[in-house]
């Protein structure tokens, strides 16, 4: 019986790994997805800042990585252009609010899959900010309800 829990043990210790999924977010203004593991590679789409990404796997020498974003969109992009900082991407079209309420005022409105940084979290509500292409546009800072959001934050 030591045996059989011992070897358990074992099989689940070894093959955790497998399991966890590691995400990441995009750290340029704008990130090329490509087709295959290199520069050369056609572009299929691009990802913007924040935009968080399911790292799925490396090439050999770990300088591409294969990534997929929340709709199953997947591609190639240089690790130089990943970040370990949190991203959350809008899951639907989406009301960022002024504080954690879904009564308060509004103070943008972005589209499905629009990127944010993480700020905070209070009870089910996410505090994000943007980083626009075109920062004449403004940001957009504020508050939306957690189940609206795909991606990760650091704890």
């Amino acid at each position: 019986m030591k045996k059989v829990i011992a070897f358990s043990a074992l099989v689940l210790l070894v093959s955790a790994p497998l399991f966890a999924q590691k995400y990441a977010s995009i750290n340029a203004q704008k990130a090329n997805i490509r087709t295959c593991a290199g520069a050369s590679c056609s572009v299929k789409f691009y990802m913007w800042k924040y935009t968080p990404v399911l790292m799925l796997k490396t090439n050999a020498e770990k300088n591409w990585v294969l990534v997929k974003d929340f709709e199953g969109y997947q591609g190639w992009i240089s690790s130089s252009l990943l970040s370990p900082n949190g991203g959350m991407s809008a899951k639907v079209d989406l009301n960022v609010r002024q504080s954690p309420s879904a009564s308060a005022p509004i103070v943008c409105t972005v589209e499905k899959g629009y990127p944010f940084k993480y700020l905070s979290k209070q009870g089910k509500w996410i505090q994000v900010v943007d980083d626009p292409e075109y920062p004449q546009q403004g940001t957009c800072k504020g508050w939306v309800y957690n189940a609206n959001l795909w991606g990760f934050f650091k704890q």
